[in-house]
């Protein structure tokens, strides 16, 4: 007979703060089920399917190990006895930071149920009875996807997922926006895998890295010698992409050139290699992103009109971090579960801190921060002290600061600034806290 596992937590070997926290590779799954027969059984399964199980029959034994223990994936009926049901726990597991995806299930499928659980930030509803391999096929499917998922379970994040969700299922062109850092490719990953093109390739171009006499080839291809070092055919992105997702990071950098003729490819769905007359097909699709506020890029003439229309025929909008604080305790635990350092904690002055600061290179620079510190904290305990972050964002920092996104912020405070000293630059350089050769020096490049 089978003996099941004690469902009442051990804090000594499951706190998240115990260094006897096991750490390796083995996804673990909390399993919250009240019928003794399901529990049984899809614990062995998931065992045999090489999960890392913790079963418990309450939703108040499930606060419990949520609050003292860390895991990869909640897997939680909806109905539990007792005054804690499924619902309680998917909202309690988004109090205690661990970001953790939750799936529910229920023999009483509705759906209106199925609407208010995804509302409430749940990755998946499934309803009973359901074929076990399915069930398992869901959770591997989250077990690929580790590491590219976006983070967080603000109502902000959520509210761009259920949007990016909704625009995976259409053939429209795709337009993500956001600042430097919020994690566009990531978000473009996360449409394409929920796209019917998730079994194609998915194409990454960083039209900002690749110089601008190179990139039609790049895009498009090349035939053996329609330029000087052409020895062969090159094939190009799109025709990588072919069948998949081809993703243009920074379209803004694109010059009108290439504006005109990504336009046509886009219009017609073909394209020719440089040099060549062969027309070629795409059935790739389209997802385009930029940290620029692309619509004035278009009414300043720098970017066509037309061409922003048809790549931003949905728009989706990252939100920066600074705008979505209660999201940085599930990223610092996820960056250090991550790098492996899954016995250090980040004490509650250091997340105050964190919490507290403006983030203007956003969740990357979040996970720059978190991994240095984790590497000078002594006891496996990051405090405030060891985190090598200002307390304020100065303006200093935003002047030095190389993205682009940065570039525009910049603009809009020193031309606010000046606004409010009436013009005087000598006034504005101190409440910018700046050397006044500094802002002349910026005022020129800027043009204001």
């Amino acid at each position: 007979m089978r003996t099941e596992k004690k469902e009442e937590p051990s804090l000594l070997f499951c706190s998240r703060f115990s260094e006897y926290q096991e750490v390796n590779d083995i996804e673990r799954i909390l399993l919250i089920e009240d019928k003794r027969a399901m529990r049984n059984m899809l614990t062995t399964a998931l065992e045999e399917d090489g999960w890392d199980v913790t079963a418990v029959s309450s939703g108040t034994d499930a606060l419990k190990m949520i609050e003292n223990c860390s895991f990869d994936i909640l897997l939680s009926d909806i109905c539990l006895p007792g005054s804690i049901d499924g619902m309680d726990i998917l909202r309690k597991s988004r109090e205690f930071n661990h970001g953790t995806p939750v799936i529910l299930m229920t023999a009483f499928g509705t759906v209106n149920l199925a609407v208010e659980a995804m509302k409430e930030g749940a990755r998946d509803f499934i309803t009973k009875p359901f074929d076990l391999d399915d069930l398992l096929s869901l959770l591997r499917r989250y077990v690929h996807s580790k590491g590219t998922e976006i983070i967080g379970s603000s109502k902000a994040l959520l509210a761009t997922l259920r949007r990016a969700s909704k625009g995976a299922q259409t053939d429209l062109n795709i337009l993500v926006l956001g600042e430097s850092g919020t994690g566009k490719e990531l978000l473009a990953r996360m449409i394409h895998r929920e796209s019917v093109c998730s079994d194609g390739p998915f194409v990454p171009v960083n039209c900002a890295a690749i110089p601008a006499d190179l990139m039609e080839s790049e895009l498009f291809g090349a035939e053996k010698g329609a330029y000087t070092g052409a020895d062969r055919t090159r094939p190009g992105r799109f025709e990588h992409a072919q069948g998949g997702t081809i993703f243009l990071d920074e379209v803004g950098d694109l010059g009108s050139s290439l504006q005109g003729k990504l336009l046509r490819v886009l219009q017609e769905r073909e394209y020719t290699r440089v040099g060549g007359s062969e027309i070629f097909h795409t059935n790739a699709r389209v997802i385009s992103a930029s940290n620029r506020e692309l619509k004035e890029e278009t009414e300043a003439g720098r970017f066509r009109k037309d061409l922003y229309f048809r790549i931003g025929e949905f728009p989706v909008t990252l939100t920066p971090l600074r705008e979505r604080v209660e999201d940085i305790p599930d990223l610092a635990v996820h960056f250090l579960r991550q790098s492996g350092h899954r016995k250090v904690i980040v004490t509650d002055d250091a997340m105050l801190k964190l919490r507290g600061y403006r983030w203007p290179g956003n969740v990357r620079q979040l996970r720059s921060i978190i991994l240095r510190a984790a590497a000078l904290a002594d006891d496996s305990v990051i405090d405030a002290g060891i985190l090598e972050i200002d307390d304020t964002i100065s303006a200093e920092g935003l002047l030095e600061e190389s993205a682009r996104a940065a570039k525009l912020r910049e603009e809009e405070m020193i031309t606010k600034v000046l606004k409010e000293t009436g013009g005087n630059r000598k006034k504005a350089a101190e409440i910018l806290k700046v050397s006044y050769r500094t802002l002349l020096s910026r005022l020129k490049e800027l043009g204001i």
